[in-house]
């Protein structure tokens, strides 16, 4: 038969506490980092966005002649259209 002593199972509980306390805390500090990382890529995704919205708008109603490409494409007649 084994038998323990308090100060043993004291020991052994407050162990068992610490562990749970360091585990519980590196859960919190990776959930930031990974909160952070999402804001940050939100956050770039956004601006891009914006970014892109603003040269759309700028370009509004302009052409391009682009010398890269499918170039076996077949040229129309301009036609205007009447509102």
């Amino acid at each position: 038969m084994m038998f323990l002593s308090i100060p043993g199972t004291l020991r052994m509980i407050l162990i068992i506490i610490a562990v749970f306390v360091i585990i519980r805390f590196l859960g919190r500090v990776f959930m930031a980092k990974r909160n952070i990382d999402e804001e940050r890529r939100y956050n770039q995704n956004s601006e891009n966005f914006r970014k892109e919205k603003e040269r759309s708008e700028r370009e509004k109603g302009k052409t391009k002649v682009m010398n890269k490409g499918y170039t076996d494409a077949e040229d129309v007649d301009f036609e205007e259209i009447k509102d």
